[in-house]
């Protein structure tokens, strides 16, 4: 089996480098600090297993075209505490996060896109 793929889109640069370092371990994580410059490879070919979004960006372009790709990604995106869950996102982590709880869901959701 390939190693996944795990997009990473968020622009802060003292949580950036903890967080995919955390990924690392699940897979190749491919990070990004603009969701514009996500978006251009996204559509450029760029396939993932999950992509890890925060949500304070602009992102619905992005999400669309991860959603578009073929087998579809799943997404999970974290921000600010909210009631619901962002359109097109299959999990929502409030912040803070933890660091255990973001590895185990990317594992739940890259083992769920693979097994469809």
């Amino acid at each position: 089996m390939s190693a996944k793929k795990i997009l990473f889109v968020d622009d802060s640069t003292l949580r950036q480098p903890f967080l995919c370092e955390l990924l690392q371990s699940t897979g190749e994580v491919i990070p990004f600090g603009q969701p514009s410059k996500a978006l251009t490879a996204v559509r450029r070919g760029l396939g993932v297993d999950v992509a890890v979004l925060h949500y304070r960006l602009s992102l619905t372009p992005l999400i669309q075209a991860i959603r578009s790709g073929r087998p579809r990604a799943k997404i999970v995106a974290f921000g600010t505490p909210r009631s619901d869950t962002p359109l097109g996102v299959d999990h929502y982590l409030n912040m803070p996060i933890l660091g255990a709880e973001l590895h185990a869901l990317v594992e739940k959701m890259a083992a769920k896109r693979n097994s469809n």
